[in-house]
């Protein structure tokens, strides 16, 4: 987004070099010379404008310059031309279980993990699309499986009727067809069937967490994410072109910042307690206008961004920042006492005491955890945080320099430590806030 700037019934928006003016209670949309009508009007609801869902296959494809689609069913919006995964499933009765095959369009990548009494299989990163969220089976082994992607990871979710059963997954057909085998445990280890393909260890149908999952950089969660829970954005500073500090041995700070968040986001997922939003997801470059926007579309309850600058000779350094502008802002430019839009550069400042108090548990936390943030939180002038609608910090792992080996800031227990702390920190922000 390029700009805004309102009025009392209008609002004007710059998307690049188009724009776009809205009037409350209209249907017509103006998009530069040209008018496009809406089947429903623009509304304003406690001072947030809001579209009719037609906009996004109306208004965002002349804007994007790409096709986009718009699931209702599932709430998805698909730019471009992505071709979702689908599939069909099938159950057939085996010897003392059952084996539920699911045909895929497209290769899918297996990872699988028991929670809370449940068999999840995570299915990939490639968006699937599926003709119903729960499908029933008429065996005893298991009733129901069902598909989610609320938390934007697709995942069958398998409920067996009973504890105790053995479940093997499998994948054959080049990656297109799952095989998940459910079957009652033989009466010794000697007797147990053995699957072919690309087959991940049993698991049981507990409350443990046992998976075959990847790395913290790559990992998806065992967890399974609910859309009601309070959103906490994670913001990996600088990538794309911006490589940010670099250390003696050629780390880069986007890399680095990239697997703190990747390690924090799996924490914070495990706990079952958080959804999480990346504002950047891989190599990208993103503005600190748009890592904002990213962050007030999720209205979380945290906004955290990830940095890796020279802080000199003293590593692993930890320092925790809350915003503070360099110079006092304006009151002329804040309106009326409680006005309905605020200044982009002063949307921060309504949060100010509270992003000042998660700073301080965070450098509590990662204090305990770490022992390298003893320093007392810091309000400085961070871009990034200036116009983030939420309680919002920056956290500085330190020091990546020219003349510094940065290699204790890449050892994953010290990274772990980082996760386990933030996990901590918005316990205590959370507890502390109600």
């Amino acid at each position: 987004m390029g700009g805004l700037h309102a009025k009392r019934k209008a609002i004007t928006i710059w998307f690049g070099n188009t724009r776009i003016v809205l009037r409350e209670n209209n249907r017509i949309v103006r998009m530069d010379n040209a008018k496009l009508r809406l089947a429903h009007p623009v509304r304003v609801v406690k001072g947030d404008w809001m579209v009719p869902t037609e906009f996004l296959t109306s208004v965002l494809p002349t804007l994007l310059n790409q096709p986009v689609r718009y699931r209702v069913a599932d709430r998805q919006v698909l730019i471009g031309n992505v071709h979702p995964n689908t599939f069909s499933v099938a159950a057939s009765a085996v010897p003392h279980g059952t084996e539920l095959t699911f045909r895929f369009t497209q290769p899918i990548q297996l990872q699988t993990a028991a929670r809370n009494g449940k068999w999840v299989i995570f299915l990939g990163s490639h968006p699937v699309e599926s003709t119903q969220s729960a499908f029933r089976f008429a065996n005893s082994y298991v009733p129901e499986a069902r598909f989610d992607d609320q938390d934007g990871i697709p995942k069958l979710i398998l409920t067996p009727s009973s504890v105790g059963l053995d479940f093997f997954p499998s994948l054959t057909g080049g990656g297109r067809v799952l095989v998940a085998l459910v079957k009652q445990p033989p009466p010794s280890p000697a007797s147990r069937p053995q699957p072919t393909g690309n087959v991940a260890r049993p698991l049981a149908a507990t409350g443990q967490s046992a998976a075959t999952l990847p790395q913290a950089a790559t990992a998806v969660p065992p967890i399974i994410a609910s859309p009601t829970l309070p959103v906490v954005v994670l913001d990996a500073g600088h990538g794309g072109t911006d490589d940010g500090a670099r250390g003696e041995n050629g780390l880069l700070e986007k890399n680095l910042t990239a697997e703190l968040v990747a390690r924090v986001r799996v924490a914070l997922l495990a706990s079952g307690k958080y959804k999480v939003v990346l504002t950047r997801v891989g190599d990208v470059n993103l503005s600190s206008n748009q890592r904002d926007v990213i962050a007030n579309l999720a209205h979380p309850l945290a906004f955290i961004s990830f940095h890796a600058g020279n802080m000199g000779l003293a590593i692993p350094r930890i320092n925790v920042y809350s915003y503070a502008p360099s110079s006092p802002p304006d009151p002329n430019l804040m309106g009326a006492e409680s006005p309905l839009f605020v200044p982009w550069n002063q949307v921060q400042l309504a949060y100010a005491a509270e992003s000042q108090q998660l700073a301080l548990d965070l450098q509590q936390q990662l204090e305990a955890t770490t022992h390298e943030a003893g320093s007392k939180p810091w309000q400085v002038p961070v871009r990034v945080l200036r116009s983030v609608a939420a309680p919002a910090v920056a956290i500085e792992v330190g020091s990546l320099a020219p003349d510094t080996n940065p290699t204790p800031l890449t050892n994953p227990t010290f990274q772990n430590q980082i996760a386990i702390g933030v996990v901590m920190a918005l316990a205590a922000f959370q507890a502390g806030a109600s």
